[in-house]
């Protein structure tokens, strides 16, 4: 699986050839794509060339990902890896550090006079208790048929900015707690039981969780992406102890250049099968028009295309593990948690508001493969599921 994903990231660089006053609007953390685990998710914040927030939910998967972005940027939201938040949904964020200006508003060396933190026009907006709401719905083609299993999912959630260490010198950007509660449902159609399949899923699971994030800039080089995620994850008719989830990341970024972050950590999953998964790679943003999240485990290219009025088109290749886990009872009247995997490599298209404010959207077709289902309490402990195609939308405000 990971070799896989290793892939991905080499193909897609690849293609890379206090309320008011001087407080910031906040970019938001990728929610997480559908109820599966997804990972998770941008947009040039003010001065030039700064990278935007990537859109990935690091928890798990949650249909898409993005955010509103700042004036004139256009710039998208990085979608999600799939699943529950990264968890599902969680992006890492953006170099919020850019190069101060030589002779001629260009940069005369790499950091020609040192690193400039101080914040743009776009920057210093009164910082908006209530950030946005957003909806995704994803569609996992399957019959129910044999292991040919389909699946809904549908997330909805909403962030809200709290300030936090607003004036703390370890702080610099003046980051605030993110807040977000959050709904997932899941639809599943299949598979087929038998006496030789012994296979099964409920008709539906659901998850209720709220999620808190905090993205400090400690120093001009060095910040962080941290978040923790607690819900419950189950079958309308069970309520176990195994039905809670702690999801959580640990990032550290670094920034390399004025238009590249380095980033590693890790991403705690808390399914049943695998636990956690390292994050490392880098967000490099060259130009205004593209971005690449050349990042384990959610890859992601990004080029801007058009603008069309009020809005940006973006284009982007993307791959993510998706999935999730849940609770339910098996047809045998036994209680079991249960994992779904599976790996997604996805094409789309977002369109971004060029304003803080305004509807963003993106669609996204996918080939999705290594399906399996893992059983805490068999028979069968692991069962494989055929690939399948994926659709996914989604709207954010």
């Amino acid at each position: 699986m990971r070799s896989i994903l290793v892939f991905v990231v080499v193909v897609i660089a690849a293609l890379a050839g206090g309320w008011d006053a001087a407080a910031q609007t906040v970019p938001l953390p990728t929610p997480a794509p559908s109820s599966l685990d997804r990972l998770a998710q941008g947009s040039t914040f003010g001065a030039p060339l700064a990278p935007p927030p990537t859109a990935w939910d690091p928890y798990g998967p949650q249909a898409g990902q993005w955010m509103p972005v700042a004036p004139s940027s256009g710039m998208p939201a990085p979608s999600a890896l799939g699943g529950q938040p990264g968890y599902p949904g969680w992006q890492p964020g953006s170099p919020p550090v850019v190069p101060t200006q030589g002779t001629g508003g260009t940069p005369s060396s790499l950091f020609p006079q040192g690193l400039s933190t101080t914040q743009s026009p776009a920057m210093q907006q009164t910082m908006r208790v209530f950030q946005g709401v957003r909806g995704s719905w994803a569609y996992l083609f399957g019959d129910g048929n044999g292991t040919s299993v389909g699946v809904n999912e549908f997330d909805t959630t909403a962030t809200f900015a709290i300030p936090f260490f607003y004036h703390s010198q370890a702080n610099l950007n003046h980051a605030p707690l993110l807040v977000t509660p959050g709904f997932g449902l899941q639809l599943w159609n299949g598979p087929e039981t038998s006496a030789t399949m012994l296979a099964d899923l409920p008709p539906s699971t659901y998850d209720v969780f709220i999620d808190a994030a905090w993205n400090p800039q400690f120093t001009p080089l060095f910040g962080a992406e941290l978040g923790i995620r607690v819900g419950i994850f189950t079958n309308w008719d069970v309520l176990v102890w195994d039905s809670w989830r702690i999801m959580g990341r640990a990032i550290g970024t670094l920034q390399l250049t004025p238009t590249m972050q380095g980033k590693a950590g890790i991403v705690y999953l808390d399914r049943n099968q695998v636990k956690i998964l390292p994050a490392v790679g880098l967000t490099w943003v060259p130009d205004a028009n593209s971005r690449y999240d050349i990042f384990f485990p959610a890859p992601k290219a990004a080029r801007r295309f058009a603008d069309l009025g009020r809005h940006s088109l973006w284009g982007f290749v993307a791959g993510e593990y998706g999935g999730g886990a849940w609770t339910f009872r098996r047809n045998t009247g036994q209680i079991s948690p249960f994992d779904y995997n599976d790996i997604r490599i996805s094409l789309g298209t977002e369109w971004v508001p060029k304003t803080p404010l305004g509807l963003a959207g993106s669609f996204e077709v996918g080939y999705v493969f290594y399906r399996q289902l893992f059983y805490v309490d068999g028979p069968p402990q692991i069962q494989d599921l055929p690939d399948t195609l994926m659709l996914r939308l989604g709207l954010a405000y």
